[in-house]
């Protein structure tokens, strides 16, 4: 076994019981694909904030709007796709 140390907590890593709502509340991070015990996921370095998706977004009108980098949306975000009323994480500005 070994323990990974660094800096600034990156991971996390998901307890009985918790689902990725909760965890995408709480930590303010995508939780893409299944939510289960014993699961890391990675912390992104930069704060994200969690906005809902308009008729006619798309990862390239959201990405215009908030400033960021497209193909970083799509990373972050799991490429799920984007449709009205999705919840999507975007950089803080």
């Amino acid at each position: 076994m070994f323990t990974l140390i660094t800096e600034k907590s990156r991971y996390f890593k998901i307890k009985r019981g918790q689902n990725a709502s909760q965890i995408e509340s709480v930590l303010n991070v995508p939780v893409c694909g299944k939510a289960f015990a014993g699961r890391v996921i990675t912390v992104p370095d930069k704060c994200l904030i969690k906005i809902e998706a308009s008729v006619g977004d798309s990862y390239k009108t959201i990405a215009v709007k908030y400033g960021a980098d497209e193909s970083y949306l799509r990373e972050i975000n799991g490429f799920k796709p984007v449709y009205p009323t999705c919840k999507i994480f975007v950089p803080k500005s």
